[in-house]
């Protein structure tokens, strides 16, 4: 393995990793580390590609994943952990690791195609950027600086299936860091979410029990998904203020290309993300290093 840049993925035996790799004569900026819930999943080694049984949900899984490989981890410059039911190819991945170097970013993430099965409507791809500064990072596909995920490993370990998502962009702020979702590169999520729940630990229990317990953790309100700015696709100049929020319409008719079951659920989440966009202010946690910290010491 010799690239700069990782993808992880928690695979099952229905995982789309395999159309990651070389297309159309594309080959992969990224060497893959097959992190198999699944035995099916497990193949032999290949160039570029390890092999890796952790059975177990899946933050359970990402976190055994950052300590028993950390010393393979920390030899990259960036780390995308991945789900296993995105559909993307070797050129977007490229592309997006590169966007994320050349904007110095810390955690940022693909948007999504508006055939997506997508929970909020700022995820969603809006051809008017190339980038837009976020305060919120899906769990979903996140990319990072390796020295970034090494600050947010910690809340891996916490035992959320759900909401440490939600703290990790007040962390990297912090920390001085950029957060942005790439209008660029676009992928398509495949599956509803919380297909797996009961997979990932949720029996008796929902998503949002996680969440607001780990928010509770962090003295966190639930943060609305706001951009601060983004960087126009054509020209690379920058948008904010009013000009931000007019264009944040654009993605309002992607309902109609939603998968069916989910048009309505689309309607909604883009219409709350326009009137989010409108309306709100970035909202960050703080001191969420100190908590961290705090945390770590009582755990010894």
């Amino acid at each position: 393995m010799k690239s700069d840049n990782l993808v992880i993925v928690r695979a099952g035996k229905d995982s789309l990793h395999p159309g990651w790799m070389e297309q159309g004569g594309v080959r992969p900026a990224f060497d893959l580390l097959v992190a198999a819930y699944h035995k099916d999943a497990v193949s032999e080694d290949a160039p570029g590609i390890r092999y890796r049984l952790i059975p177990g949900s899946k933050v359970r899984g990402w976190n055994a994943v950052l300590r028993e490989q950390a010393d393979l981890v920390r030899r990259y410059q960036h780390v995308a952990l991945i789900d296993d039911d995105i559909e993307a190819d070797a050129a977007t991945l490229n592309r997006c690791f590169a966007v994320g170097k050349a904007h110095d970013l810390s955690l940022w993430q693909p948007s999504l195609t508006h055939d997506s099965f997508a929970t909020y409507g700022a995820s969603l791809q809006n051809d008017r950027f190339l980038l837009r500064h976020v305060n919120c990072i899906e769990m979903m596909c996140p990319f990072f600086k390796v020295a970034t995920l090494t600050h947010i490993a910690e809340l891996f370990s916490l035992g959320y299936e759900s909401g440490i998502d939600l703290v990790w962009c007040s962390l990297v702020r912090e920390l001085g860091g950029k957060c942005a979702i790439v209008d660029a590169c676009a992928v398509r999520h495949t599956k509803p979410v919380g297909e797996q729940k009961q997979l990932n630990g949720f029996i008796g229990k929902t998503y949002e029990d996680d969440i607001r317990e780990c928010l509770n953790l962090f003295g966190m309100e639930w943060p609305s998904w706001v951009a601060e700015s983004a960087i126009d696709k054509s020209d690379h100049t920058k948008i904010d203020g009013f000009n931000l929020k007019f264009n944040t319409m654009r993605p309002l008719l992607s309902f109609l290309r939603a998968p069916k079951g989910n048009r309505l659920d689309r309607l909604k989440a883009s219409f709350d993300h326009v009137r989010h966009q409108a309306l709100r202010q970035p909202y960050y946690g703080i001191d969420i290093k100190k908590r961290i910290d705090r945390l770590k010491i009582m755990a010894r």
